[in-house]
């Protein structure tokens, strides 16, 4: 992710990364790039669009990985990482018939489950590159405010698609894995705010935890989104950006013999 957080000193070799969350970064000497995510980071940073291929992540067609025996599930749903730790998405999705896939299991796991789903609802940006890549549909939904459109934008504005997220209703059970002093400390914290006595230079007070009508209407808006036509870029597409990339990494090699 090329943000201000990436370190100063060492030089950058940019293989497929874009802008994401935070300040743009500092360009310099120090930065080189080989290829860049989307259209929309070029015109950010200031680089050329011959640069941009797509995001990196489209190379695992380029491997061997897990494949089901099957496409055995109708629907899967891949949260954004952050979204899993906000509510317990799995067990949302087990009352509702939906294959949870968490974008923070192994690599290998992921894919196959993936490569399981007939469709594959995705608020992780990369679930949904991924099954792009896999030739797997989806559908984007956002369950949260945090969820970055600009990635979005730019990664699909190489595949010749619109970011159209199905809006899906927040949940939140964020203290489920906390101890029980902590818990307390967020519901003294929450008091104080409905009371009126806060600070913002306080440490945010967590939401309290979400009841059965928001998590009825979250699942209602995931079915929902289960019906919409899915996304699925053209072949030729993937294929050429795989062919790319390719190109770019024996350019590389070449440079360092």
């Amino acid at each position: 992710m090329l943000n201000h957080r990436v370190p100063s000193s060492p030089v950058k070799h940019v293989l497929g990364s874009g802008v994401g969350y935070g300040d743009l970064p500092l360009l310099d000497d120090k930065w080189v790039f080989h290829a860049i995510r989307g259209f929309e980071s070029a015109r950010v940073l200031g680089l050329p669009k011959e640069l941009v291929i797509t995001d990196a992540a489209v190379l695992v067609r380029t491997v061997n990985y897990p494949v089901a025996e099957a496409r055995d599930k109708r629907f899967g749903f891949i949260p954004h990482c952050l979204s899993s730790r906000y509510f317990d998405w799995s067990m949302a999705c087990e009352s509702s018939g939906l294959h949870y896939i968490s974008a923070e299991w192994d690599v290998e796991r992921v894919l196959r489950e993936i490569s399981r789903c007939e469709v594959v609802l995705c608020e992780a940006m990369h679930g949904a590159i991924v099954a792009d890549a896999l030739r797997v549909p989806w559908v984007p939904v956002a369950c949260y405010d945090f969820i970055s459109e600009f990635k979005w934008r730019d990664w699909l504005s190489t595949v010749d698609l619109s970011y159209q997220p199905s809006i899906v209703t927040s949940l939140y059970d964020v203290e489920r894995n906390l101890p029980t002093t902590s818990r307390a400390k967020n519901v003294f914290k929450r008091a104080l705010k409905h009371a009126g006595i806060w600070s913002e230079n306080w440490s945010p007070a967590p939401k309290a935890r979400t009841g059965d009508r928001e998590l009825e209407a979250a699942m209602s808006d995931l079915l929902v989104a289960t019906a919409r036509q899915p996304f699925l870029s053209a072949d030729n597409i993937s294929e050429n950006h795989v062919h790319r990339y390719l190109k770019v990494l024996e350019d590389i090699k070449l440079l360092k013999a």
